[in-house]
């Protein structure tokens, strides 16, 4: 390093990056023992730990069980000189981050880029004066700080992002819980389901219950936006379908009373929050569904005999239109006819193309999986969606439900 003392009174400012904790640990890399002690003696006035070494191989082992800040080192040193000392650290994660002055006796601008290039961050003639000398290990310092500063705040925001991960987790098993059991869910009545939550958590859910004895309610939603707003306001709703308490509002069941009154209880928010909604009501003894929507894209009758029918009409989400009143259709199951219910995550999304795969597709898809069991047909519509996708990766809630309406096994039963 060279480096030659004088007798010239030097200012030493205190380093005022030192004062948020411990010291800084600066790390003297020269093969020269004089000139580390001289420069050891000039850089205690900054009050900072001091750390030798003899040559760039010396220093790499003293890093790995040492946390520096700081490298001050010499150009020419035997075993491994300062610029290969340089581009070894800068190339391992662990010490690329500590700042590297490269100091040399030459000041050829080629020599200085070669530096710069091999990852100094600063360099330093040794024909520099004390002051320029102390105030560069400043100002590499506050360079330090500034990342130890960005990596605590990184670690403070992943540790908080794992929390948030892991309470939306929870509350996306919790909405998950609400969903209904596959299965028998009336008397000839089979129920099986795809939920595929986003990496957000959404407001996509659905029922399907018993109202009264006679009568199967069927409900399908999706919420507008993300997070926790939207997933509450859409369990709010999940539970105001509980049969007891739609028999006691809408004594006849009627979808398109129990839409309309949805409707005019939930206007559009100041945030623009509305939502869309299937409802229909399954009569077990005739086998006659009604239905009603707003704004969803309705369903899907996949006919055994017969083509597949799409049921629902355009019609305002609710919150749109305070004062709509929204209609009751109906329609007759026959023997192994299957009802599809989904949302709009299943078939919005687009491949490389930005081509979407759209509800056409998916009535298609829907009855060329007829012949296959419920549950293998609604995992081959998964696969389907998600291999038309660029990425493979779902970007809203995924919700797809099945009901197959078996009445030979219904009146087996009832016989």
């Amino acid at each position: 390093m060279n480096v030659i003392e004088t007798n010239n009174p030097i200012e030493i400012v205190p380093d005022q990056s030192a004062q948020k904790g411990s010291p800084y640990t600066i790390l003297l890399v020269d093969d020269e023992k004089l000139v580390r002690m001289v420069a050891k003696r000039r850089l205690n006035k900054l009050n900072h730990r001091m750390l030798e070494a003899e040559n760039g191989k010396e220093a790499l082992a003293i890093l790995e069980h040492e946390k520096v800040d700081l490298v001050l080192s010499d150009w020419m040193m035997p075993e491994l000189d300062g610029p290969g000392l340089c581009e070894a650290m800068k190339q391992d994660d662990r010490f690329k981050s500590i700042h590297f002055i490269l100091m040399t006796a030459l000041d050829q601008p080629s020599q200085i880029a070669e530096g710069l290039t091999r990852g100094a961050d600063d360099f330093l003639p040794k024909s520099a004066s004390d002051q320029e000398i102390l105030a560069r290990v400043c100002a590499g310092l506050r360079a330090r700080q500034l990342f130890l500063d960005l990596e605590e705040s990184y670690h403070v925001i992943t540790e908080k992002q794992t929390q948030l991960d892991n309470e939306l987790n929870s509350a996306s098993e919790f909405v998950r819980s609400l969903l209904p059991q596959p299965g028998e869910v009336a008397s000839g009545i089979r129920l099986s389901w795809e939920f595929l939550p986003s990496s957000q958590l959404g407001g996509d859910l659905f029922q399907v219950a018993e109202w009264g004895d006679d009568h199967l309610g069927i409900m399908v939603l999706d919420m507008s936006g993300h997070g926790t707003g939207p997933a509450l306001r859409a369990v709010s709703l999940a539970m105001w379908f509980k049969g007891a308490n739609i028999a006691q509002l809408f004594p006849d069941f009627d979808p398109g009373q129990i839409v309309t009154q949805l409707n005019a209880e939930n206007p559009m928010t100041d945030q623009g929050d509305y939502f869309t909604i299937w409802v229909g009501v399954l009569q077990h003894s005739t086998g006659i569904l009604r239905y009603a929507s707003a704004g969803h894209p309705g369903s899907i009758l996949v006919r055994n005999n017969a083509p597949s029918e799409v049921l629902g009409t355009k019609s305002w989400p609710t919150g749109f239109s305070p004062d709509e009143i929204y209609h009751t259709d109906s329609i007759t199951l026959m023997n192994k006819d299957r009802l599809y219910l989904y949302s709009d995550g299943i078939y919005e999304v687009v491949n490389a193309e930005d081509e979407i795969w759209g509800k056409e597709r998916l009535q298609a898809a829907l009855e060329q999986v007829y012949t296959r069991s419920m549950k293998l047909g609604l995992k081959s519509l998964i696969h389907l969606s998600r291999a038309w996708q660029a990425d493979g990766i779902f970007g809203d809630d995924v919700a797809l439900i099945g009901l197959e309406y078996n009445r030979e096994n219904s009146e087996k039963r009832e016989g």
